[in-house]
């Protein structure tokens, strides 16, 4: 008789997009090896994009609906001032959602529960903790004055001391970022990101499809419009390259959420006070992001703060697109500088015009790039070996659990 496959409840309460949380979470559910490894069920917003992709997976899994009220729901923390009483009126949603999933874990009975955002972590760690079922935190931000201002900070730590057996940050760096705010360091596993391969491959181009020589490259960023992200940096590089006198076109890959708005317009505005509109273009977010990535020659990550770990970094290596990123946060995990792609100094423009005249004048070096981004992602950033590391998270926490009761 074949041994029963633990039963593990994801909670990811996201209910407007579909951002790199819930990207990670579709495409590990989503591999064969998850449904082999586990009984699935994933509590989230019902109609909310994450929920209508689940719906589409070529999986068993159940769905379970989850959410939050507005409150709380569209209630930021990230890079932004604390204020006390939109905190408190979030807490107070924070207790209600924890008491609605105490239902759900009633019912379904999960071996252990996986939270994939900060929100759910406090919700589902209370419902676990009470319930006395394995919690575990997915970790996808820098928890870190960067980011967050020093209450969330600690109570973060003091929350997920008292309720997580384990917490999985996306990269090294995150996990530093945890032990510095007096999480146990015995509690925190590394689990870097990592992608389905087969579905980042490079489409192949139809003959005479490709562009002249003269054209010059296609340079991207790709990811949310945000201040961090660097899009502004990456415009202030568009045009000193225009005024070095070299060809080429710029795209921006990506959208801004409703606050982000005036952001967006003042790079829409740099754009036209630089006379850039004939060489920069906005795309929104595309379904198929291998093909937006494989339109283009090179990618620059500009983050100005450091990256939690940079999904969009593997994501250009596996469609080999070779990739000039800021040595700082996880990036600096990824990438081998001068092996798999070019490190800079974060805001360094110097730094990256001298990478982009580099990389796009040296074919020898473009090709040794793209050879081993790939060779990179495949060996070290696969979902496949999400899953595996993931199983051996839940066995510990599960050992922890038994060992507390």
């Amino acid at each position: 008789m074949a041994a029963r496959r633990n039963r593990i409840l994801f909670v990811n309460h996201v209910s407007k997009v579909l951002g790199g949380a819930e990207i990670n979470l579709l495409e590990l559910l989503a591999t064969p090896a998850a449904a082999a490894a586990w009984e699935l069920h994933v509590a989230c917003a019902p109609e909310s994009p994450l929920d209508l992709a689940l719906s589409r997976l070529n999986v068993t899994l159940t769905r379970h609906p989850h959410a939050f009220a507005p409150a709380l729901n569209e209630l930021r923390v990230v890079g932004r001032r604390f204020n006390p009483a939109a905190k408190i009126r979030g807490w107070r949603e924070v207790r209600r959602g924890s008491e609605r999933l105490a239902g759900l874990l009633q019912a379904v009975r999960p071996d252990a529960v996986v939270s994939c955002t900060n929100k759910d972590h406090f919700a589902a760690g209370a419902a676990s903790h009470a319930a006395q079922i394995p919690s575990i935190w997915w970790i996808n931000d820098v928890i870190s004055a960067d980011f967050f201002p020093w209450p969330v900070r600690k109570l973060f730590a003091l929350r997920a001391r008292q309720w997580a057996k384990r917490l999985a940050p996306v990269s090294d760096y995150c996990r530093s970022a945890l032990i510095r705010e007096g999480v146990p360091p015995d509690r925190c596993v590394t689990v870097h990101n990592g992608i389905p391969l087969d579905h980042y491959r490079r489409p192949e181009s139809p003959a005479g499809s490709t562009r002249s020589p003269e054209s010059g490259p296609v340079i991207g960023i790709a990811g949310r419009i945000t201040a961090w992200k660097g899009q502004r940096l990456f415009l202030e590089i568009a045009a000193d390259w225009v005024r070095r006198g070299r060809p080429g076109r710029f795209v921006i890959l990506g959208r801004a959420f409703n606050e982000d708005a005036p952001f967006e317009a003042e790079l829409r505005s740099f754009i036209e006070a630089q006379g850039l509109q004939d060489r920069v273009e906005f795309l929104a977010f595309q379904k198929d992001i291998a093909a937006a990535l494989s339109a283009m020659d090179i990618l620059l990550h500009c983050s100005t703060r450091p990256e939690p770990f940079g999904r969009v970094i593997i994501e250009a290596m596996a469609v080999g697109v070779p990739v000039i990123a800021a040595h700082a946060g996880g990036v600096p995990e990824i990438i081998t500088d001068g092996i798999d792609g070019i490190l800079v100094a974060p805001g360094d423009r110097k730094a990256y015009l001298d990478a982009l005249e580099r990389v796009t004048l040296d074919p020898d070096l473009r090709a040794t790039l793209t050879a081993n981004g790939r060779q990179t992602v495949a060996r070290r950033f696969t979902v496949e070996r999400v899953v595996a590391d993931f199983v051996h998270v839940i066995q510990a926490a599960a050992a922890v659990e038994s060992k507390d009761r």
